[in-house]
């Protein structure tokens, strides 16, 4: 399951309604918690730029990537990590370690770099 990407159920805060809402959005598998959980990055579009990290979210632009099925050129938020149970986890889309290695292996580094700076500064 690690480095592959799925579709997830996501929860989330929908600050139209001020409640907590689900909706599906792809998940990059970077590791297991304990035997039925994984943990996960998210992959968004980030419509407002403002909340874009130009160092932590690395792109993935629809026509580079297109096994991944996206909609509109998205983002790997390596400094967002989850903890998901796997029957969240609705739909396969493809093996991001093997066909997109390149792009997995900056991922994991990035993804590395953040947690040792929380780290260092804990």
């Amino acid at each position: 399951m690690i480095g592959k990407a799925y579709v997830s159920v996501f929860q989330y805060y929908d600050n139209k309604t001020h409640k907590m809402a689900f909706k599906k959005r792809p998940v990059l598998i970077v590791g297991k918690s304990d035997s039925a959980d994984y943990v996960i990055l998210p992959i968004s579009r980030i419509t407002n730029k403002q909340h874009l990290d130009s160092y932590y979210d690395v792109e993935i632009k629809k026509q580079e990537f297109p096994l991944m099925n996206l909609n509109a050129d998205s983002y790997i938020r390596t400094h967002k990590q989850s903890v998901i149970h796997d029957g969240e986890l609705t739909q396969y889309i493809v093996d991001f370690k093997s066909e997109y290695n390149d792009t997995y292996k900056n991922v994991i580094e990035r993804m590395k770099e953040f947690q040792d700076s929380i780290i260092k500064n804990a």
